[in-house]
């Protein structure tokens, strides 16, 4: 599709800053591609164009599209982790170690809560709610960080108040922020004391540096000659101001739509557009105001909802598609009805023709439609009932992780694990995972109480009730002998440390790992994410409280499970129905859109005043311009914009009359009031009332036992329990039998038992739609996965795939600080200074991470002398070189067959006579040599990575072994490299037909992270 003139124009810009104002489905990331290709072009090498994105999702989308065109050096990244570079490639000069990591909001609330009492409060007052007042503090923490208010200037500004007459409401607010300032002044010493950062501080930080250190601003404006800034309405002040140091001369391009500005509660500076204006004088604007997304009638029904905002960039939004179908509105009878409503358009909706972008014609399935809704309670009863009606539906969101049934399982075991003779409670779920019917489980906690000692109260005498089984009158004693033998494997690991005992519940012990990874259902790549998640939350906690016990951790978790938290990573079936929340949905689009809770105080949400916010004197960026209530509105409303603009063909919104049964009738939004939907000609309004019948609610208790059913029968077969499986199964084959003939009658389980050889088995239908493991279009390879492929394609799998979690190891932190020595030192090199000891010394310890030591001080300081003597090496070696450094750590892709590997090099050094010759270093023992070097994957691609590169091949690529002081030299043949070229085509070819079979071997399965979870391992 070719450009159209606002759109070339704004590609081929030149001279001056650009401003482009891209409304919904306007192409705004072509334009940003078409740019940089224009750039590229036109002779600006791509590294020296930076563009900066939102989220890490845009950056691979980005990434991705510009690999496409073959170019692969520009540097798209986050802003966060361009400032994070910044900090890292300055270590000496920031002095700041941040070797221990960027901590996540997890950490802050339940740091918040854990010392909320050591705060010392003079008038917030914490009442029964001291959750929200933590996420209310840490939020403010951020917004002041937003504006680069440190604690000190807050301080100041306090000070300077306390000769002031305030009035009460001013003094409310001094108040409060008095008690900001004093959590805010121990948040940062507790981080800092820890060598982590927040990713608030990061962007902070790099500011700070490059403001006083001209050298360092120097460096950066000479580097990127271009920069783009995609989702502007979404930069704070802070980020803008990193922009605006970065920059030198005024080719900045700046592209975002302040009519999408929906992050304002995350620090979204209002004021963008005005002072991009002011502070790149001859500011290009150029509005993108052709819609190719949606309908005529969807963009002219949104832009009717947002044309009376005031001070909004002047645009006139159109589109050339159809007139299409008009928006439909309804008015449902209560939320039963509402639910149904949108249930009931779905399925008629799915199978109808349509045509697709591409000009291809097709019909309407699951992947086509999304509901949208304000907030994460409202989208989860639609989930539920697309389910119960057997539609595939997928909630993304933020959430509770601790209500999960697998995390909660997992809490159970460490209940059990720290303190067994009082995990009665937990004992009995995991007793009724494991099979046990209610009855016995009933029993055995009879029998506890009935041997229970009134002297002791802190022992619940279910354990020991466990343990007398034998002697009791029960069924199902073999199943309960064998949870026995589980518990008694628990009761082992009290000693061990928190990361230790959650990797050896999870993997081993539990089994819950090694059953989600038995198909790839969504259900189970969700649990695999929330078992990966809470043993990072482990690992981070010994990272933040290396001398704390079990049981402190426990009380951690407890912390965190009174939040709400994101799941890290979004996870989405192929074709299935999207629920999502309006934030969650922004950058998307979909053919048909419903938005649903459309009522008052549903959305627009009611509005809730800030505790702590930045004063009107004191900001720079959010300075209020109206109320909170009237700022709050337009939020709302540009959060409603956002909704209808992600709809292509057809647009639903609905609300309905009653919530939760409330006597009193609920009224529709404000919104579509100003809309005037019932008489609006773009709108066919309607009312529905429900026609739902009980079979509904009895099929979703039939779904839910099944469910039940299902999860312990595959858990008794992962852990060999068969006896319990085959109860199950029954149980199942019960189950089918009542859903079939509505009753139990004629049910005989005989017949169940009865199967003759080569029967076809029911148990794939256990489980749900398999999900593909790898989606070609951004799944990365590089040199070291496809070394990893090559050694064992299942190991690939857990490792690269699924990223089965793996314990800590001391050698991998060792081994980051040793390469960051030597990616320093070369970079004096190259800048003709002389490395020192004491230099490398200084960054070896910056770069120190003693947290994955977690209080092992003996090795820690062990490996710390091995560094050292590795650096002593690596300098020896370095001052004996007869080469020239070229390039230390360069970014290389290579496209095979449609497939782009990605890389860094060590380092690449040019020889007297002008060839090219790779280093690699290594920190391990070194076990190639140079016979084996021949077939390394990563040397040879490598080899191919420096000619794409410098358009050469390197005379040859070594592995240095800088703990033994050994070199292993591979010398690149062209004959032998296009032998392993094919080779390497068949791999990727492999790898996306997913083609993971194991290849065991006893010396390498012995060492194995993943044996715990492996079948085809070899043990002898």
């Amino acid at each position: 599709m070719t450009l159209n003139s606002n759109q070339k124009a704004a590609v081929e810009h030149s001279n001056s800053p650009l401003l482009i104002v891209a409304g919904p489905g306007s192409g705004k990331t072509r334009v940003i591609i078409e740019r940089i290709i224009h750039l590229v072009n036109s002779g600006v090498k791509p590294d020296e164009i930076l563009c900066l994105t939102f989220t890490k999702k845009a950056t691979e989308e980005m990434s991705q599209r510009l690999e496409n065109h073959e170019i692969s050096d520009v540097n798209v990244s986050t802003f966060h982790s361009f400032a994070k570079l910044i900090l890292e490639d300055n270590v000496l000069e920031s002095g700041i170690n941040i070797s221990s990591g960027v901590i996540k909001r997890s950490a802050q609330l339940a740091w918040g809560l854990k010392n909320i009492d050591s705060f010392d409060f003079q008038h917030v007052i914490i009442g029964n709610n001291a959750e929200d007042l933590i996420r209310a503090i840490i939020d403010g923490i951020r917004t002041f960080k937003d504006e680069l208010i440190s604690p000190e200037s807050l301080k100041e500004y306090l000070d300077s108040k306390e000769s002031q007459e305030l009035d009460d409401e001013e003094q409310d607010l001094i108040n409060r922020l008095s008690d900001l300032y004093r959590v805010y002044v121990k948040y940062q010493e507790f981080w800092g004391a820890k060598s982590v950062i927040d990713f608030n501080d990061i962007v902070v930080e790099a500011i700070n540096l490059v403001k006083s250190k001209p050298l360092i601003q120097q460096k950066l404006q000479k580097k990127y000659k271009h920069i783009l800034v995609d989702e502007f309405q979404d930069n704070n002040f802070a980020q803008l101001e990193l922009v605006k140091l970065v920059s030198d001369n005024g080719n900045v391009t700046a592209v975002g739509d302040d009519d999408q500005s929906i992050f304002r509660f995350q620090g979204a500076y209002m004021k963008n557009f005005n002072d991009f204006e002011k502070y790149f004088s001859n500011t290009k604007i150029i509005n993108l105001d052709q819609n190719y997304r949606s309908t005529q009638n969807i963009v002219n029904l949104a832009s009717t909802l947002v044309s009376n905002i005031e001070e909004r960039q002047k645009k006139n939004l159109f589109s050339k598609n159809i007139p299409g179908e008009k928006v439909k509105v309804c008015a449902c009878s209560d939320e039963n009805a509402e639910v149904e409503y949108v249930v009931k358009n779905i399925k008629e909706l799915l199978g109808k023709p349509m045509v697709r972008e591409d000009g291809t014609e097709g019909t309407i399935s699951h992947g086509d439609i999304a509901i949208l809704a304000r907030s994460r309670k409202s989208g989860v009863k639609f989930v539920k009932s697309l389910k119960a009606h057997g539609l595939p539906a997928d909630f993304v969101g933020s959430d509770n992780l601790f209500a999960t049934p697998i995390v909660k399982d997992v809490m159970a075991y460490l209940a059990v694990v720290n303190c067994p003779a009082n995990a009665g409670r937990e004992i009995a779920r995991l007793l009724k995972n494991h099979g046990i019917t209610e009855y016995n489980i009933a029993k055995i906690n009879h029998y506890g109480e009935k041997i229970s000692d009134s002297d002791n109260p802190g022992v619940d005498y279910v354990l020991k009730s466990l343990q007398e089984i034998a002697s009791q009158d029960t069924s199902q004693k073999k199943e309960i002998l064998e949870f026995v033998d589980i518990l008694s494997s628990l009761s082992e690991l009290s000693k061990y440390r928190p990361s230790d005992v959650i990797y050896k519940i999870i993997m081993s012990v539990s089994g819950l790992y090694k059953k989600c990874i038995q198909d790839n259902s969504i259900e189970n790549r969700i649990n695999q994410i929330l078992l990966k998640e809470i043993y990072n939350y482990a690992l981070e906690y010994e990272t933040l409280y290396p001398e704390e016990s079990l049981t402190d951790f426990i009380a951690y978790l407890n912390y965190l499970f009174r939040f709400d938290l994101e799941l890290p990573e979004e996870l989405e079936e192929e074709d299935s129905i999207l629920v999502t929340t309006i934030h969650q949905s922004k950058g998307k689009e979909f053919q048909i859109v419903f938005v649903v809770d459309t009522a008052k105080d549903k959305l627009p949400l009611r509005a809730r005043t800030k505790k702590f916010y930045v004063p009107k004197d004191l900001a720079k960026g959010l300075v209020r311009t109206a109320d909170e209530k009237t700022l709050h509105l337009l939020d709302e409303k540009r959060l409603l914009y956002v909704a209808m603009t992600r709809a292509k063909s057809h647009l639903f919104i609905t609300y309905a009359q009653n919530y939760e049964n409330r006597k009193t009738e609920a009224k529709p939004s404000s919104f579509l009031e100003e809309l005037n939907f019932k008489e609006n000609e773009l709108i066919d309004f309607e009312e529905f009332a429900s026609t739902t019948d009980v079979q509904l609610a009895q099929g979703e208790h039939l779904e839910q036992l099944k469910q039940e059913h299902q999860e312990i029968a595959v858990t008794s077969i992962n852990q060999m329990n068969l006896k319990t499986a085959i109860q199950k199964i029954i149980d199942l084959a019960k189950i089918k039998h009542f859903e079939e003939n509505k009753s139990l009658d004629g049910f005989d389980p005989a017949k169940i038992l009865k199967i003759e050889p080569g029967e076809d088995h029911i148990d794939s239908q256990l489980y749900q739609k398999s999900v593909p493991l790898i989606k070609k279009d951004n799944f990365r390879l590089s040199p070291s996965k496809i070394q990893t492929y090559e050694e064992c394609p299942l190991q690939f799998k857990f490792q690269h795939v699924l990223r089965v979690p793996t314990p800590s190891k001391t050698y991998f932190g060792m081994g980051t600080a040793i390469h960051a020595v030597a990616e320093n030192m070369t970079k004096l090199q190259k800048d003709g200074k002389e490395p020192s000891e004491k230099v490398a010394l200084e960054i070896l310890d910056k770069q120190w991470d003693t947290s994955s030591y977690r209080n092992q001080r003996t090795k820690e300081n062990q490996d710390k002398d091995k560094s050292k003597e590795m650096v002593k090496t690596y300098l020896e070696w370095a001052e004996k070189n007869p080469n020239t450094p070229v390039d230390v750590e360069p970014k290389f892709q290579i496209k095979l067959n449609d497939v782009t590997i990605s890389g860094k090099i060590d380092r690449v050094e040019m020889t007297p006579d002008g060839e090219y010759e790779v280093i690699d270093f290594k920190t391990g023992y070194a076990y190639k040599t140079k016979n084996t070097i021949k077939e390394d994957v990563q040397m040879n691609i490598y080899a191919l990575g420096t000619e794409k590169l410098y358009g050469k091949l390197p005379k040859k690529t070594s592995l240095f072994y800088i703990k033994d002081n050994k070199i292993v030299p591979h010398f690149i043949e062209e004959k032998a490299l296009g032998e392993f070229k094919k080779g390497l085509i068949e791999k990727i070819e492999s790898i996306f037909n997913e083609e993971f079979d194991a290849k065991p071997e006893f010396r390498k399965c012995s060492r194995c992270d993943y044996a715990n979870i492996c079948d085809a391992k070899e043990t002898q």
